[in-house]
């Protein structure tokens, strides 16, 4: 496992911030990983990073700025994603192995990927508009969208999960934040964009 992290510092290659650990401050280490690709048997590594060595911090990349590193063939469908989601004031960020890839410059995606999108509704109706597209270009393209709804306070969702919600009900939605996971009620959720 060493020989692997020295090479993917060596070769300037990014690490993941990571869920931290329930009681422990970010202010000394901050919890990080990195995914090998499958080429190198697709191994998950956790690591803890002092703060004082962290060289640089970027937010995920935006889809706009990623495409280009997809497979030819998703290119055109991911672009199609992109304008479709600025049409209705929407920033798709990715993560996974379209983020891996992009950054690292080896090969992640394969005929089985998925795309791993965060993105971050302003109100309850581009909330909407957001996940109904998704699933539109899931069915006109044949490719799988994964990833989160983010909303206020590092809280996110899976956008999946959220689609499956009846309005007027009473519903939990699995959240996950930087060092917790915890159903919470939908609506309260909902407040954060308001």
């Amino acid at each position: 496992m060493h020989e692997h992290v020295a090479a993917w510092l060596a070769a300037d290659r990014p690490l993941v911030v990571a869920r931290q650990p329930c009681g422990v401050s970010m202010s000394d280490s901050i919890s990080v990983g990195l995914a090998l690709p499958p080429a190198q048997g697709k191994r998950r590594i956790a690591l803890s990073v002092a703060v004082q060595d962290i060289v640089r911090y970027a937010p995920p990349l935006r889809l706009a700025d990623a495409i280009a590193h997809a497979p030819a063939a998703w290119q055109p469908s991911l672009t199609e994603l992109d304008a479709a989601a600025t049409h209705i004031d929407i920033e798709l960020r990715v993560f996974g192995s379209l983020a891996w890839q992009s950054l690292s410059g080896l090969d992640y995606m394969t005929e089985k990927s998925d795309i791993d999108l965060l993105w971050h509704p302003l109100s309850h109706t581009q909330l909407q508009q957001g996940i109904a597209l998704l699933g539109r270009w899931e069915k006109d393209h044949g490719l799988r969208a994964d990833g989160e709804v983010l909303f206020g306070a590092g809280s996110a969702v899976s956008w999946r999960e959220w689609a499956t919600l009846k309005s007027g009900d009473d519903q939990r939605v699995l959240v996950k934040r930087a060092s917790s996971a915890e159903l919470v009620d939908a609506r309260e959720l909902l407040e954060m964009l308001a």
